[in-house]
């Protein structure tokens, strides 16, 4: 079974995904990295820690979501004070901490009404259905682990992040919209929280979401790493 995502100006449009295509990206696109890592030619993709799975910033104690129906618990950025910027495409992304520097891609829907993923594993790709890197709400990046073309992708270390640590977004209209991590969680599949990444919030935050937790036997990723970061800058 699967939810689509409502398409772009219906005011429900962030509150559903469709949990299946983030699984079938992972497919798709990785294994090489996990398959050299297990013939002694690599090592796989980092992954989340304890500190940055459950330590929150000072400035988000006491401030957590209510986890919605089946997800886990995920974290929600306090008020940071930052005017939300208005509406302009996003067209590079930087992430110095670690050494991601890639145009980004258009994303929208499928004929199906799935999530486009990627095309270029070397390249993130910016969600057009979520708000635009800096206004008011979650926008949403999505990238690849790897890939059997290019071995380990844009969002190769993306489990290697820590909060406090900076993203920063380029946009059309010559901004630059600097976002602070608050933190780097992994999910199994199933359990995927659709609502805490692409539900409304009050100001403007920031998703990235990657592959994780590879499975040798069904040579698939099982779950998905997710950045959250608040506007700063």
């Amino acid at each position: 079974m699967t939810t689509t995502v409502p398409r772009a100006g219906h005011p429900t449009r962030r509150t559903a995904v469709v949990l299946v295509v983030l699984a079938v990206a992972c497919m798709a696109a990785g294994t090489t990295a996990i398959l050299a890592g297990t013939s002694g030619g690599g090592t796989p993709p980092p992954q989340p820690g304890p500190a940055a799975m459950g330590q929150m910033p000072d400035h988000m104690a006491g401030s957590a979501m209510p986890a919605p129906p089946v997800t886990s618990s995920s974290p929600q950025a306090a008020p940071s004070g930052t005017p939300a910027l208005p509406a302009s495409r996003p067209t590079r992304l930087d992430i110095p901490a670690i050494g991601v520097h890639t145009d980004l891609l258009d994303l929208g829907l499928n004929e199906d009404g799935s999530l486009e993923v990627p095309g270029k594993p070397l390249q993130a790709g910016w969600f057009h259905g979520s708000p635009t890197p800096g206004q008011t709400g979650p926008a949403v990046i999505l990238g690849h682990v790897d890939s059997y073309a290019t071995g380990p992708a844009v969002f190769y270390r993306l489990g290697a992040m820590k909060p406090h640590q900076q993203i920063r977004v380029t946009r059309v209209d010559r901004t630059t919209a600097v976002f602070t991590v608050d933190a780097v969680r992994s999910y199994p599949k199933k359990t995927f929280p659709t609502l805490d990444v692409y539900g409304n919030t009050p100001d403007p935050e920031l998703r990235l979401i990657t592959c994780s937790d590879w499975n040798p036997h069904t040579h698939s990723y099982q779950g998905n790493t997710i950045v959250y970061a608040h506007l700063t800058t």
